[in-house]
């Protein structure tokens, strides 16, 4: 009888068109920040002063506006409904492949996991997606029974995801869940061509992260582990690197843009 009621329940809320439309808000969020990060990393090819190029400067960047507390808020709750509505798609959608299914119901356990940091950041915690914070995390992992081989599994786990985006984007997956057909034939073009080059080029950002971590347990040595800042501003000391900073900020641009058309076109309840 619970689980009846329960399974009514997560019915009524994968069918709710406000829970659909405050998981877009996710999506709008998730543009904002990727936006956000694109000024940050042109901010460290002018100067090394200014806010981190991570989600800490991000989120430290949209406080400090008028009435700043309001959209980081927005954004805890936008992602916390976005990965609702896909870990229900995951379980309900029985159209889905159940690789779809799977790959589906992890992203929406990654976003929920994910606005805990803006939601902490709203609460006061500023040192919530610092890199003092992510090596002080990997140090305190690696003291854990077998804690050397965790933060291996969780660079390794994060270079497969990256690679697996990498071939999904390829193949244009991500469209799979995407209400596209009833749009303009430009539209369908530009949500392909932002999907693919956004998705493929953060996907290739954000791998040195799972190889650094790969080396902070194989060393032992949470000063290994770098985050993106770290990542971002070891580039910034030539000419050649502040180039490659700014094809990154680009790449994070071109993602923000295919996210917004996301926002518009994904069915967000789907399990794929």
């Amino acid at each position: 009888m619970t689980l009846a009621l329960l399974d009514r329940a997560a019915g009524s809320l994968h069918r709710s068109k406000a829970a659909t439309a405050v998981a877009r808000i996710g999506l709008l969020a998730r543009a904002v920040f990727y936006l956000l990060l694109a000024y940050l990393v042109v901010r460290v090819v002018v100067s090394a002063s200014g806010p981190p190029a991570n989600a800490s400067g991000a989120l430290r960047t949209v406080s400090e506006t008028p009435l700043g507390a309001i959209p980081v808020a927005l954004a805890a709750v936008g992602f916390a409904a976005f990965g609702l509505a896909r870990l229900l798609g995951a379980v309900r959608d029985r159209a889905a492949s159940r690789t779809s299914r799977l790959t589906t119901g992890l992203q929406g356990l990654f976003y929920l996991g994910l606005s805990e940091v803006p939601a902490s950041f709203a609460l006061g915690s500023r040192s919530t997606g610092t890199e003092h914070q992510q090596r002080a995390t990997t140090a305190k992992v690696l003291m854990l029974p077998a804690g050397r081989f965790l933060v291996i599994a969780a660079g390794l786990v994060l270079m497969v995801v990256c690679g697996w985006q990498v071939v999904t984007a390829l193949r244009s997956g991500f469209t799979d869940s995407l209400n596209t057909r009833q749009a303009p034939r430009a539209v369908r073009l530009l949500v392909r061509a932002t999907g693919k080059v956004g998705i493929v080029l953060r996907a290739l950002v954000f791998l040195p992260i799972g190889v650094f971590l790969l080396l902070a347990g194989i060393r032992f040595d949470p000063n290994s582990a770098k985050g993106l800042d770290a990542t971002l501003r070891s580039l910034a000391h030539d000419s050649a690197g502040r180039l490659m900073l700014l094809l990154v900020a680009g790449a994070f641009t071109v993602f923000a843009l295919y996210t917004l058309l996301e926002a518009r076109y994904r069915d967000v309840d789907a399990g794929n």
